[in-house]
């Protein structure tokens, strides 16, 4: 079967709402398709310019540098497929905060974010799918503030691995550890006691 990335578009956005379906495929059709190459900046931090993307296929990751130390620090990930963007810099109309990198090779479609919110008055469900990815990523960022907060180290990497059983393996171990608050080593030494422990 043809990749039609339009049609992976179409599919996820229906999966949070329905726009009038012309609407959709002008959406999807007017996207810039691009292959992003591991190590490449989709959102570099201080961007002014702020697209939607859309990751059709690969990992990509989230993250910021403290300023005290200059430590580069993974806020999080997402896998294929899902829209992406420095959302909060995005909607304020401020430089990126939050940088996006490809953590693999990536097909991605974009649009300036504008795009999106200027179908919001389009159709009632245009902002309805903005409402619920916006929800999305509220859960998210609280269950990760919740895990941080009531779980050991070893509790959220387990719960990672079972979220994302295939995929987690794309993530490099040093940003595995920086998004789990600990170090490479702790992390080696981490999965070393869980793998002595399946064998007992």
């Amino acid at each position: 079967m043809t990749f039609r990335p339009e049609d992976e578009i179409a599919e996820y956005i229906s999966r949070f709402a329905h726009p009038p379906v012309e609407q959709v495929r002008e959406f999807a059709a007017s996207a810039r398709p691009s292959l992003v190459a591991k190590g490449s900046f989709l959102v570099a931090l201080g961007d002014s310019v702020h697209p939607l993307y859309f990751v059709h296929n690969g990992a990509i990751r989230y993250m910021l540098i403290v300023p005290d130390s200059g430590d580069d620090v993974t806020k999080d990930f997402s896998f294929a497929p899902t829209f992406a963007a420095s959302f909060g810099s995005a909607v304020s109309g401020q430089p990126a905060r939050v940088g996006i990198v490809a953590m693999t090779d990536c097909v991605v479609s974009a649009w300036p974010f504008q795009q999106l919110t200027t179908l919001y008055d389009a159709h009632a469900e245009w902002q309805k799918l903005g409402r619920k990815l916006a929800e999305w990523l509220y859960v998210r960022k609280e269950d990760r503030e919740i895990a941080f907060l009531t779980r050991t180290s070893e509790q959220r990497y387990v719960a990672l691995t079972l979220a994302f059983p295939d995929k987690i393996i794309q993530v490099p171990q040093h940003y595995l550890a920086s998004y789990l608050g600990i170090t490479p080593e702790s992390l080696s030494r981490l999965k070393a006691r869980i793998t002595s422990r399946a064998k007992k």
